[in-house]
């Protein structure tokens, strides 16, 4: 067979492939009768509405973890509430400068197993880059595993 020929019919199969991989991927997303997932009472089933502070970075998970994580002018304070019903990895923090979006991780000091029904707080240690106006994104770590980004300060709303 012709190379060119060859080449042709590869083409044609791994674009057959893909179509039939996006195909089953998006009928995937709906129920059988078409309709979008409900929740039990049979409204559609939407996330919650994030929780915000104005004087704090919020985590919040649907397993039952919220943290806040509190800047002062030369560290900061992370206090981590577990309601998961299992111990958690110690919590670590990183986050994104905003200017070039390098990862620069903080110290949370003393960091530890964190107890299921307990609301711990640590001191975290910020070095000085970046500065409070040049955070881009907060990132909450369990046992060094990314579990998700803060909602940052929200001036005027309610804690």
């Amino acid at each position: 067979m012709e190379p060119a020929r060859r080449s042709a019919r590869i083409r044609r199969r791994s674009t057959a492939f893909a179509v039939a991989v996006v195909v089953l991927a998006l009928g995937a997303c709906t129920r059988e009768d078409g309709a979008p997932p409900t929740g039990d009472d049979g409204s559609a089933q939407t996330s919650p509405p994030p929780i915000t502070s104005a004087e704090s970075y919020v985590f919040t998970d649907a397993a039952g973890i919220e943290a806040r994580l509190t800047l002062h002018e030369q560290d900061s304070s992370l206090t981590v509430a577990n309601d998961t019903g299992e111990p958690l990895p110690r919590p670590g923090v990183f986050v994104l400068d905003a200017r070039d979006g390098s990862r620069v991780r903080w110290t949370v000091v003393d960091a530890d197993l964190l107890p299921s029904g307990e609301d711990t707080e640590f001191t975290v240690e910020r070095p000085p880059v970046p500065e409070a106006k040049n955070i881009g994104l907060v990132v909450m770590t369990f046992g060094g595993e990314d579990y998700g980004a803060f909602v940052p300060p929200a001036p005027g709303t309610a804690a």
